[in-house]
């Protein structure tokens, strides 16, 4: 178990009804259902985009996101398709939506009959959104009939559900369960949709019309014919309840069970991070290494259970770049070593292979990181 005690960290997370013709709409700050009656609780207006969105927006040139936004939308859960069967315009929609300014989550449809699947299945997905923000979460959008007509029990296709949930929690990211009244009467048993600490995923409830409440419901989806600027055709206009702004940290530490990662703009940071003289490694999948030794960059680096990198006395390579601890703190300035002078910047950097003004006189140093003085 990774210890961060020196550190203050947020931790992590802590058939549909008949279609409706009205959209549901919203008035300033009052949000209606398809009958325009108010409903209450209500923290953002969001909607769903798939490649249907898409093929319908393209005489217009495509979905205008900027108008979305202006429309009064704040999220955006857009379509990742099957694993086998990506939505083609699934990196078109993020980027686009990002740039506006709109908070994206993800939906996966799943097809999954056993756990081999459910693991490639959290794989593809968190292989998939790690190049951009996710400030919403990761959907497992069951309503398949393959499914069902594999002949799993309730409590099989239950345990598959909470199988994902968990592998996209410890991954770093908010799972959540996208499904319809049938399916929780007949093939899901919500209350055993649990993370570890028994605490209930979230449900993204579709029923169309005017009732939305359901056990963990977080995010209501309302109708599947609104009507939004900047969109061709209909979209699925999405109600949340809870608020995500508070739920998934967007910067800083986040804690995934025993595992750290670092969020930069609700992105997995990977690689070296420096805060103060502490420095930490985070791996392509963003997990912070802990109580362990790697070598990294060609060069030995043993990590301890607060997962900073344990530095020696003297030299230190980290990430290409060469510190120098003396008494426990990185030195700075001019740092005489033997017979060679050598220059480290005021974060404790080597100069090395480059020249630099230093009161008022210029330096050359050499690759070695030595001042190359006079005739040298």
């Amino acid at each position: 178990m990774c210890l961060m005690a020196a550190l203050s960290m947020s931790a992590l997370f802590p058939a549909a009804g008949a279609e409706q013709t009205a959209d549901a709409e919203t008035s300033g700050a009052i949000y209606t259902d398809v009958y325009g009656n108010a409903v209450e609780g209500v923290v953002e207006k969001g909607i769903s985009v798939s490649k249907y969105q898409n093929r319908a927006s393209e005489v217009q040139g495509g979905i205008d996101w900027a108008k979305v936004k202006a429309d009064g939308v704040s999220f955006v859960m857009v379509r990742m398709g099957y694993v086998n069967d990506p939505d083609p315009y699934f990196q078109e929609n993020m980027e686009g939506a990002a740039a506006a300014g709109l908070k994206t989550g993800v939906y996966l449809y799943t097809q999954a009959v056993d756990t081999a699947s459910v693991a490639e299945e959290v794989r593809f997905v968190t292989e998939q959104v790690k190049a951009y923000p996710v400030a919403y979460p990761i959907a497992y959008d069951l309503e398949s009939d393959y499914i069902l007509q594999q002949g799993l029990t309730r409590e099989e296709i239950t345990e598959l559900a909470k199988t994902f949930c968990d592998g996209v929690a410890a991954a770093g990211y908010r799972p959540m369960i996208y499904t319809n009244q049938n399916w929780l009467n007949l093939y899901l048993d919500v209350e055993k949709l649990t993370d570890a600490s028994g605490q209930p995923y979230d449900i993204w409830y579709a029923r169309y019309g005017s009732v939305h409440e359901c056990p963990h419901r977080t995010v209501w989806q309302c109708t599947d014919s609104a009507e939004v600027d900047g969109v061709g055709g209909t979209v699925t206009l999405e109600y949340a309840f809870a608020d995500y702004d508070a739920l998934i940290p967007g910067d800083g530490w986040l804690q995934a069970g025993d595992t750290w990662y670092f969020e930069e703009h609700y992105r997995h940071r990977t690689g070296w991070l420096r805060q103060g003289e502490t420095f930490y490694y985070l791996e392509p999948d963003g997990k912070m290494l802990c109580s362990t030794g790697e070598i990294i960059d060609g060069v030995s680096c043993v990590f301890g259970d607060s997962g900073a990198l344990l530095l020696q006395e003297g030299w230190n390579q980290i990430g290409g770049v060469w510190y120098y601890m003396e008494d426990g703190h990185l030195r700075t300035g001019w740092l005489r070593n033997g017979d060679a002078w050598y220059y480290l910047e005021d974060g404790g950097a080597m100069l090395c292979d480059t020249s630099r003004v230093i009161g008022g006189a210029e330096y050359r140093f050499g690759s070695s990181g030595a001042w190359i003085g006079d005739g040298q």
